[in-house]
């Protein structure tokens, strides 16, 4: 129940809507406030540490902002005995539910047993207009002699109206899909080092 309890806010969808300031935040985990993934930079527009042994931040390319943006990276770290296996068994627990009330939902996961990391692909949508793919690649990192379970996450998102948009959506998934993954896969997670 512990591990389940310490996953919860990891593993909750970073589509959440929510209303940001402008602000400027602090980059809790130590990687920088700009990461460059499949040749675009991204900016840290978000950063929050609501429980002592969690962190998340958010990145987006700097024309877009958290309300309405096409891609977003997320970096996330809990500290404690959360393993990769544990996080990936929880989200997909997650998704296998909601996707009871919602035909949409679909996964797909990629586990590496060599260096025990796990990557985990899926669409999700609030049941109106707002669709997601996402890709979340688990980690476990040793930060100075302790257990860190790292997400890192690739969000592709838009708001859809018509059928003709929905398409499009889906068909730029389906191009980009294999690609990014693969990238994802090959990139190099920044070690965290929360404090």
């Amino acid at each position: 129940m512990r591990k389940f309890l310490l996953c919860c806010g990891f593993l909750l969808p970073m589509s959440v809507a929510t209303f940001y300031s402008l602000e400027e935040f602090a980059d809790l985990l130590s990687i920088g406030k700009n990461i460059e993934f499949n040749e675009e930079e991204y900016e840290l527009v978000w950063s929050s540490h609501p429980t002592e042994n969690y962190y998340k931040q958010e990145y987006l390319r700097s024309h877009e902002d958290l309300n309405e943006f096409h891609k977003m990276l997320l970096v996330e770290s809990i500290r404690g005995d959360v393993g990769v296996k544990d996080a990936v068994k929880i989200k997909i627990n997650e998704l296998e539910q909601q996707k009871k009330n919602n035909p949409v939902i679909n996964y797909d996961l990629i586990s590496n047993e060599e260096l025990g990391e796990s990557l985990l692909d899926f669409i999700i949508s609030d049941q109106n207009y707002i669709y997601e793919w996402n890709a979340y690649r688990f980690q476990s990192q040793n930060v100075n002699g302790q257990n860190h379970l790292v997400l890192f996450g690739y969000s592709m998102r838009d708001s859809l109206n018509t059928n003709e948009e929905l398409k499009e959506f889906f068909t730029e998934v389906k191009k980009a899909r294999r690609e990014l993954i693969g990238k994802l896969a090959q990139f190099e997670i920044p070690r965290v080092n929360p404090g």
